[in-house]
């Protein structure tokens, strides 16, 4: 019964119901199976709701500092200088979405932060959008993918990070670059992302 949450939040992911909608039901539906199974008291699910808050301050605050920063660029016109360069070097529909994924990839490879590179990247990849004519949800869809290709990739990501510690604690030292060979996931899902973009014709 408690796989039963991630099968609501996994189906209404693939039908495409709006994203709050889908993490309240897994929220709503977790929390009603725990406490009828008695999984968890009633007192202990507050506490792990507000430690999840907790866990989000330090994002929530970046993620303000970084729009604020983002404001100071777009008025000094930086955001409108990269624009010009990028659909300069991108042109056509295809490399407008390549360029967005590269773009929302470079933040991150600055920020190591793939949540933050998104939140730098939308200005420029909503008004890369409307120009090139890519619709918001595919927006989304590249920016979400190519910045997690680019932060499972980078030897100072969070992920490899944890890997490599992980790794150390049970007697076998390995460094970041031993490691990135063998990061199968994050290619093949740059490998597919190219192929969606250049290969697979568009739905009207």
């Amino acid at each position: 019964m408690q796989i039963i949450p991630y099968v609501l939040v996994l189906i209404g992911g693939i039908a495409g119901v709006n994203v709050f909608l889908v993490l309240l039901i897994g929220i709503v539906s977790g929390a009603l199976i725990m406490l009828a199974t008695g999984a968890t008291p009633a007192t202990e699910l507050l506490s792990s709701m507000g430690a999840g808050a907790a866990g989000m301050f330090e994002t929530t605050m970046v993620a303000i500092l970084v729009s604020a920063i983002c404001a100071l660029i777009r008025e000094y016109g930086g955001f409108d200088a990269l624009l010009d360069w990028i659909q300069r070097v991108f042109r056509g529909r295809k490399g407008g979405q390549l360029g967005m994924g590269l773009l929302v990839g470079a933040m991150d490879i600055a920020t190591a932060n793939n949540t933050v590179a998104i939140v730098m990247a939308n200005p420029i990849a909503a008004q890369m959008a409307a120009n090139y004519g890519i619709s918001r949800r595919k927006t989304a869809s590249l920016l979400d993918t190519f910045s997690c290709v680019f932060q499972g990739i980078i030897p100072y990501g969070a992920q490899m990070l944890v890997a490599i510690s992980a790794a150390n604690a049970l007697g076998h030292p390995i460094s970041a670059f031993e490691i990135m060979p063998n990061l199968y996931y994050p290619f093949l899902l740059l490998v597919s992302s190219l192929v969606f973009i250049y290969l697979i014709p568009e739905k009207k």
